[in-house]
């Protein structure tokens, strides 16, 4: 910290330079609240990146991040991580706190029951849906006794509903960063290295494994290709399935036809989803509860100009204007799948597709979304007395 500004502590389940949807949402708050004056700290793990990585990401941040241990750590990395936080707070001494992912609200509860420090929860959907009995029960209790909790859809919202009672529930969807991610990159490097020629491009962005249904998409090819025999799918993310994935690929006769990439460095994202015709993300609710509350990989692409092919059930459909900027399908479904990526590679139909989904993620990126949490966190600090006159 060191802004001349509110002091607020963001503790986050997870962090960039890694992957994952929680970790860009936490970073974007973060920075998008340092530019309108908080003084901000963050407080998380930073999971998937090497040492170096991490040190070099956190160096070039207008923030403070403090990395806080995991259990591959070792014996005593749960008193570790407690005291850094513990320090955090003494140190710092936050107006307010605000807790993102599910081990963070169990966290933040716990601040708030020994500092009584105000905190602010954000919802993100699958927190809600744990099929564990204790962490639903934790859950509830954390929820309970926040100040406010942002839902970051309007799905997660009914999750929250359903499963607590919240103070005050506010909606704020997710949205992507309007300057990293715009059409017009050039991908032909990543074209080159994943041995693409021209072929026409379907991408999902995410952990390949089972609530992110790659599987689905690869069950879909077959119908794909007997029409359009020039795609190809490109999965770009942690490498969970890729071996089970791969030999369904190979039981199907598609093998050549997918590209596990596995994790792109930050950097190259832009220019992935620019060699793109079509986003597909058909996630489906995990057995462990997993859920997509909204879909920040989907704003990504429109970003550049891709439109999208997603699940229902689930906080996706809010990513997309349906028949406008994308189409949505019934979860674990390959011949809607398939149909529904068909009519996308239509040429007039990506175009136009591509082009109103931009327009409509440009009304609506992190710039924008961030005046709402500013507002509704301004009106939580506590009151400074007025000086004596």
């Amino acid at each position: 910290m060191g802004i001349d500004g509110p002091r607020l502590i963001l503790l986050s389940s997870e962090f960039p330079p890694g992957p994952g949807g929680i970790g860009t949402h936490a970073f974007q708050l973060a920075r998008q609240l340092t530019r309108l004056g908080w003084d901000v700290g963050v407080l998380s793990p930073q999971a998937y990146a090497t040492a170096e990585a991490v040190a070099a990401f956190n160096r070039r941040q207008p923030f403070a991040i403090t990395p806080l241990p995991e259990r591959e750590a070792g014996a005593g990395w749960w008193a570790a991580r407690a005291r850094l936080i513990r320090a955090a707070i003494g140190r710092e001494r936050p107006a307010l706190l605000v807790a993102s992912g599910q081990r963070a609200l169990w966290t933040a509860a716990a601040i708030r029951a020994v500092y009584r420090l105000p905190w602010v929860a954000v919802g993100h959907g699958s927190e809600f849906l744990d099929a564990s009995r204790l962490a639903g029960a934790l859950t509830r209790r954390a929820i309970d006794g926040a100040a406010a909790v942002v839902a970051v859809s309007d799905y997660t919202a009914g999750l929250i509903r359903a499963a607590s009672r919240p103070r005050r529930l506010v909606v704020i969807p997710n949205a992507a960063d309007g300057a990293r991610f715009r059409p017009g990159l050039d991908s032909s490097e990543l074209r080159r290295r994943w041995n693409l020629g021209d072929a026409r491009v379907l991408l999902t962005v995410g952990q390949v494994g089972e609530r992110k249904a790659q599987d689905v998409v690869i069950r879909a090819l077959p119908r794909i290709l007997a029409t359009r025999p020039d795609t190809v799918y490109v999965m770009v993310g942690l490498p969970r399935l890729q071996a089970a994935y791969g030999a369904l690929a190979a039981e199907l006769g598609v093998a050549d036809r997918v590209r596990f990439v596995g994790l792109l460095p930050d950097e190259e994202l832009p220019a992935a989803y620019n060699l793109a015709d079509a986003f597909v993300l058909v996630s489906r609710r995990a057995a462990d509860g997993d859920v997509e509350g909204y879909g920040i990989v989907v704003q990504e692409a429109a970003l550049c100009g891709v439109p999208a092919v997603v699940s229902q059930g689930c906080g996706l459909t809010e990513a997309i204007s349906e028949g406008q900027t994308g189409l949505s399908v019934p979860p674990d479904d390959p011949a809607a799948t398939a149909a529904a990526v068909l009519a996308l590679l239509d040429e007039p139909t990506r175009q136009a597709m591509g082009r109103r989904a931009r327009e409509a993620a440009r009304s609506a990126t992190w710039s924008e979304r961030v005046v709402a949490y500013d507002a509704l966190l301004r009106g939580l600090l506590p009151a400074v007395p007025e000086p004596a006159r």
